[in-house]
């Protein structure tokens, strides 16, 4: 968590910057496409993330590798995470700024995950009903997750619904372990009806 906000404040400046120059676009496809990269090559991964080599040294490579390749408020952001030792964070800025925009456009993520594919018209459905609920444009994002059995797992920013089987499977697997442990603490022998305490 403290990471997502370290790396907003880094997120929030590097947009509004790009939005101010007209560049908002190609930056979040540099930023995009060096996350992908990194993710990957390993080798190149480790490089840009280890603290052994000198920040000068890092950000003298990653401008003989980016310059010209990349817009400068992209190649600046590089540099400046080196500098900061907070290469670590740059796949987390990259989807922050895709976020930044869907805010500004009126437009969220939702992050749905179901036991089965859902088809068109389902997932459509799906989608306007969630941008009744939360009074902006619902984007689903789907995600297989066969354990989930059935039904379907919703997430829309720090929100959270669990409409899967195995959700209500293990609610009542609580629900049942409380109604025991309530019982067992009535009855001290573990029995119902022993308890002669007055």
């Amino acid at each position: 968590m403290l990471k997502e906000s370290i790396a907003l404040r880094y997120a929030q400046a590097a947009y509004a910057l790009a939005r101010e120059r007209g560049c908002l676009e190609a930056v979040m496809r540099d930023m995009d496409g060096i996350a992908e990269l990194l993710a990957r090559d390993p080798d190149l991964a480790s490089y840009v993330a280890s603290p052994v080599v000198g920040r000068d040294a890092k950000a003298a490579a990653l401008r003989a590798a980016f310059e010209g390749k990349v817009d400068e408020v992209t190649l600046n952001l590089l540099v400046l995470l080196v500098r900061k030792r907070r290469e670590n964070l740059l796949a987390i800025i990259a989807r922050q700024l895709h976020e930044l925009y869907d805010q500004e456009i009126g437009r969220t993520i939702a992050a749905i995950s179901t036991a089965l594919p859902l088809d068109d018209a389902h997932l459509q459905e799906l989608a306007a009903r969630l941008s009744g609920i939360y009074q902006t444009t619902i984007v689903p994002h789907t995600k297989l997750a066969p354990d989930l059995l059935g039904g379907v797992v919703v997430q829309v920013g720090d929100r959270y619904v669990d409409a899967s089987v195995a959700g209500r499977l293990e609610e009542l697997r609580r629900h049942l372990l409380a109604v025991t442990d309530r019982w067992m603490t009535a009855s001290p022998n573990g029995k119902p009806g022993t308890n002669t305490h007055p």
